[in-house]
């Protein structure tokens, strides 16, 4: 079984992280981690340099919270998060992608799924499973 994970350092993505170490336990598989920059038209070389830099970032931290599993892992660029994951996962020939149901933006409501998220569901070539962190009363 080939899983990807597709970090952003969000708390749903560490939920996800945690979720496919549960399934490599049931079943021998490999692990992915991706992460994606972002790009637009109007960023200097400069600013996707910083933003590279906080992704390999992300994807240390990924691989420390999973250090008995020693992921692989991956940095994508592209326009689009959500082309960059569905293309990742297709050319794979992953059999499961986790990612979180929401990213780390703060300005995304705690109940929706988030527009990347929601456009992967759709287009994924591959069984999608969608982790949220359980929200706990205090």
């Amino acid at each position: 079984m080939k899983i990807v994970v597709a970090y952003d350092g969000s708390e749903d993505a560490k939920e996800g992280l945690k979720l496919a170490k549960r399934f490599l336990e049931e079943e021998k598989g490999e692990l992915v981690v991706i992460s994606v920059v972002a790009k637009r038209d109007d960023m200097s070389n400069e600013e996707i340099a910083s933003l590279k830099s906080k992704a390999e970032g992300l994807l240390k931290e990924a691989q420390s919270i999973l250090p008995q599993v020693s992921p692989k892992t991956s940095l994508l660029e592209d326009y689009s998060v959500s082309e960059a994951i569905l293309k990742f996962v297709g050319k794979e020939e992953a059999d499961l992608l986790i990612m979180g149901a929401r990213g780390s933006r703060p300005d995304i409501m705690r109940f929706t799924l988030g527009s990347t998220t929601a456009k992967v569901v759709s287009f994924a070539p591959c069984s999608v499973f969608i982790v949220r962190k359980k929200v706990t009363e205090e």
